[in-house]
């Protein structure tokens, strides 16, 4: 639903699902939304995240929004740490569009204005 409650979205992005069936939802105009079974269940706070993922230990990756980085939180929502930064280097990002992770925990970046995918060893 549009709106500015708990569970409604303004600009909803990209979906993703954890291993017990969560469903998270980024929100460009706010932060993401996590929902299970269509309920509202909590809020993570991140600038204006686009892309999302969930690695295979239920760690939740999103970009940083206008951040240009990665912003890792835990099962649990907690933040437990950004990675990367504004450039065109490794390790770096500029216009950051999607995000995957295999089950060996390599992550895979695409970004837009450094037109390319950028693949991070963990």
């Amino acid at each position: 639903c549009k709106g500015s409650n708990p569970g409604q979205f303004q600009k909803p992005r990209y979906i993703a699902m954890d291993s017990s069936d969560r469903v998270y939802v980024t929100d460009y105009s706010d932060d993401g939304g996590i929902s299970e079974d269509g309920n509202f269940i909590n809020k993570i706070i991140c600038n204006k995240p686009f892309a999302i993922t969930i690695a295979p230990d239920d760690y939740i990756i999103t970009d940083g929004g206008g951040d240009h980085c990665l912003v890792v939180f835990s099962p649990s929502h907690q933040l437990v740490g950004k990675f990367g930064v504004y450039g065109p280097g490794k390790g770096h990002f500029n216009g950051l569009l999607g995000i995957a992770i295999n089950s060996s925990g390599t992550i895979f970046v695409t970004e837009v204005c450094n037109r390319r995918l950028q693949v991070i060893n963990t």
